[in-house]
């Protein structure tokens, strides 16, 4: 019974290399279609997101970079802890049929179960328990293509793998966030201007009313100029979200709900909340719409940034 069922998490010892290759990247152009018309995302080695609105061309995008960034960490980790000699086209294979498992994933989301949007916390849930056995067994293939492809056994084996894969995950991360961006939002990256000379800009800023401020950080949204909205941030907003994670705040809110359309600055309500002044502009996504707040305290500097729910 066992060897019976060998094929599930290691098929490796009876198919790789070219053939491997072939069967796998077909599986993840089918997951790519699947998951662009089911709205979930594979953005990282190991990430599934449900509720996602993505364009084909995005959908391609993740799993190529899921594959080749998952193949260089395991072929990398193979060069140095394996004392045989390998066969790239061994790892790539086994390691594009490792990802079998989410193409199933991208199906089961057809469902309606799944989420929606990211704030279906409920059907988020019930996705995430979905997901999760899938997941397991996308790992054991891994390690199974990694032991097999790279003649490893033991502690070192394993050991190594564990490091690869988080190398990989990691850096798709990375990828999705500072160079594929623009594939998921509706704005490409601008130089900014204003963090050039920090000085100056600290001085005219100052000037500002909170509402001037609100339409230059919603400018600087639609621009993508990151760096500009952080001048507006108290000490501790710069220490928290630094440039680096207003982006990947932003790239994930385009990706659940589209790439960005416009800001209803018609409908700015301001408000006041203990000791701040609160701004919130609805701004329009293809799947509805979201509020961005902004808390201002007394020195009228940004204390808090959120996107939220339109109720």
């Amino acid at each position: 019974m066992k060897n019976k069922w060998k094929w599930v998490y290691n098929p490796f010892e009876r198919i790789a290399g070219w053939q491997a290759l072939v069967f796998g990247v077909v599986i993840m152009a089918l997951t790519a279609v699947a998951g662009k018309f089911s709205h979930v995302a594979f953005d990282g080695v190991l990430d599934v997101h449900a509720g996602a609105t993505l364009g084909l061309l995005a959908s391609f995008a993740m799993q190529a970079v899921d594959f080749l960034v998952l193949f260089l960490s395991m072929w990398l980790a193979g060069v140095i802890f394996s004392k045989t000699k390998l066969r790239a086209i061994d790892i790539a294979g086994t390691m594009a049929l490792a990802r079998t498992p989410m193409l199933p994933v991208a199906l089961l989301s057809f469902l309606p179960v799944v989420p929606a949007s990211p704030y279906d916390i409920a059907h988020v849930f019930v996705f995430f328990l979905i997901s999760i056995p899938f997941i397991i067994w996308m790992i054991a293939l891994m390690y199974n293509a990694y032991s097999v492809s790279c003649n490893l056994k033991g502690t070192r084996a394993i050991l190594s793998f564990i490091g690869a894969l988080v190398v990989a995950e990691i850096v798709s991360k990375l990828i999705f966030i500072f160079l594929l961006g623009s594939l998921f939002t509706s704005c490409s990256p601008s130089t900014s201007t204003s963090a050039k000379n920090p000085v100056v800009s600290v001085a005219f800023t100052d000037s500002l009313t909170i509402r001037q401020k609100t339409e230059n950080v919603v400018k600087y949204f639609e621009q993508g100029d990151f760096d500009a909205i952080t001048l507006y941030f108290d000490a501790t907003m710069k220490k928290a979200l630094p440039p680096s994670g207003v982006k990947m705040a932003w790239v994930q809110v385009n990706m659940a709900y589209g790439k960005f359309e416009k800001a209803d600055m018609d409908r700015l309500k301001e408000t006041r909340m203990d000791k701040f002044d609160v701004i919130e502009v609805p701004f329009i996504f293809p799947k509805g719409k979201l509020n961005l707040r902004l808390a201002f305290n007394s020195n009228r500097e940004i204390s808090g940034l959120f996107f939220v729910p339109v109720k």
